[in-house]
């Protein structure tokens, strides 16, 4: 078990390496994996005892779970033929090559051992990929392309994982085998639906952000817990509540929950992915002092053969998609027919292993056969993978000239903002005929819109989307209509502040129906409604009672 010395400890360590990667502009999971090299180099006595168990439970949900929500369903449909083909189709090739590459190698494995090992190496890990990718600048495309992989990709090896594993020590047929991945298939998604579907439910009871970002936490638990006991696959639950809940469940939420949401997750993935890393680097040390009745050679031959395989399948299924007649358009690489072998290479070199394949090689019960050469042989594969293509990603995708500086999106988000606003500022004046609100409280949210659309004008004049004419007829979008040049001006009564809040409430929840209508329409991509949502969240938490 981890005593509290040793918690302490890592997350100091974890912290100390990601300020340096931070500084040194790397990764954080690059530095991660290379400081557990040098923790299993320490010699050291000191061993933390995993419950394998513990691990898959602690591990899995949170992370599958965050990729997931940071993962568009209808980009995700949008790319589906491409994301399956390599999420699918090359996690099982890898699994399959590398099963009997090591199992020709090995020759007491077992071939359920060896399929073991072959779904823990190769699922690609979505983290370092998506973070380099994005920093770069890398076409949505790409990007989407690769967070879709990254997420649906474990599902899909982890699900051959849990079969593979139950597989040593019994007798399974391939019907057998064929039933078991199909009831953790369908029975994984099923419950994954219900899960979300009824988070979804629960959380409009509440508008306290704390205990609804609490009852997000829980979520991933709730979906992965009963999958897993029933023998189905946790994590497909966990990806299918993620996706429902983050189509369908996030108009719960309230705007202080949605602005909360993206901070907590986001540390919760770096303490776990800095606390694997550290973890096996403990976890090493005793496991190469286990491995020394074989010969050092082996062992590097071992790994050698592991790495290459799970590189070479991978350069090998991308480019086949596009060699291959007739296959052209299966990347969605067909627009750019002359130079789609760069954009394959880029997608090829970032199949980087990281904290999941992990997370699974130190689930494996100190009873499994072969258990310390399958943890050894992965992290082999992770520092190969991470640091080697990590550190070679970034000159490479700049090399190949597909980094894009644009500010496409940044212009999108402020033109679909204008056009909310004057939106808004159309609703205010359907508003001033009635004498629901008071005429001073409908000025004062004017003027907050006004003053908010001659922004917009001056940012999108400096993004160079327009010139210096301030039309206010097109475009559009808002915020909350603060009180702009009225700042200084009071409501006066306590009826007048009751009805100014709810005004504001009331033009930001129409600026939010237009939004969902754009997107349902496909006049906005998801990244910019997301882009859009989130400034109507700040809008909403900072206006004044």
């Amino acid at each position: 078990m981890i005593s509290l010395a040793d918690g302490i400890g890592l997350l100091i360590g974890i912290v100390v390496i990601a300020t340096i990667a931070d500084r040194l502009r790397i990764a954080y999971p690059i530095l991660l994996v290379i400081a557990g090299i040098g923790v299993a180099l320490i010699p050291t006595h000191h061993r933390i005892e995993l419950d394998p168990e513990l691990v898959l439970l602690v591990f899995l949900p949170p992370l599958i779970y965050d990729a997931s929500l940071d993962t568009s369903a209808r980009e995700l449909r949008a790319q589906m033929r491409p994301i399956l083909y390599l999420a699918v189709g090359l996690v099982l090739a890898t699994m399959t090559v590398v099963a009997v590459v090591i199992h020709s190698i090995v020759g007491d494995m077992s071939w359920a051992v060896a399929f073991a090992l072959g779904a823990i190496v190769s699922p690609p890990d979505s983290v370092a990929a998506t973070q380099i990718a994005g920093k770069l600048g890398l076409p949505r495309r790409m990007v989407t392309l690769l967070g879709g992989e990254g997420m649906m990709n474990d599902a899909t090896a982890l699900t051959a994982y849990q079969v593979a594993v139950a597989a040593v020590g019994s007798v399974f047929t391939v019907a057998d085998v064929a039933w078991k991945f199909t009831f953790a298939v369908v029975v994984g998604v099923g419950i994954g639906l219900a899960v979300g579907g009824l988070g979804a439910r629960v959380l409009r009871f509440t508008e306290t952000p704390v205990i609804e970002n609490t009852m997000l936490l829980i979520l991933p638990f709730a979906a992965y817990l009963p999958a897993d006991k029933l023998g189905a696959s946790g994590v497909l639950a966990v990806v299918a509540a993620g996706l429902y809940f983050g189509r369908y469940g996030t108009a719960s939420l309230t705007a202080g929950a949605r602005m909360q949401q993206r901070e907590i997750w986001d540390l919760i993935v770096f303490l776990l992915t800095g606390m694997s890393f550290l973890l096996v680097g403990l976890e090493l040390r005793p496991i190469l002092d286990s491995l020394t009745n074989r010969e050092s050679g082996s062992l590097v031959l071992e790994a050698l053969a592991v790495v290459s395989v799970v590189i070479v399948v991978r350069f090998v299924w991308i480019f086949g998609a596009t060699a291959i007649p007739g296959t052209q358009r299966l990347l969605g690489f067909g627009h750019r027919p002359s130079h789609p072998w760069r954009e394959s290479t880029v997608v090829g070199w970032a199949g980087m292993r990281g904290a999941v394949s992990l997370a699974a090689s130190l689930a494996l019960p100190q009873s499994f056969p072969h258990r310390d050469l399958l943890v050894f042989l992965t992290f082999a594969v992770i520092v190969a993978t991470l640091v080697g293509q990590g550190l070679t990603l970034p000159p490479l995708i700049r090399r190949l000239g597909l980094v894009t500086r644009d500010e496409q999106d940044a212009v999108l988000v402020a033109e679909t903002r204008r056009r909310l606003t004057v939106m808004a500022l159309a609703r205010l004046e359907d508003l001033t005929d009635t004498e629901r609100f008071p005429d001073e409280v409908v000025d004062r949210i004017r003027i907050g819109y006004e003053s908010q659309l001659a922004r917009l004008d001056r940012r999108l004049v400096a993004l160079g989307s327009r010139d210096g004419d301030d039309d206010r007829g097109s475009g559009g979008s808002g915020g909350s209509g603060g009180s702009g040049d009225g700042e200084g001006s009071s409501v006066g009564t306590r009826g007048h502040l009751e009805a100014e809040q709810e005004l504001r409430k009331l033009m930001i929840a129409t600026e939010r129906t237009e939004l969902d209508q754009l997107l349902a329409r496909r006049k906005v991509t998801e990244p910019v409604a997301d882009g859009v949502r989130a400034a109507l969240d700040i809008d909403e938490i900072t206006m004044r009672p």
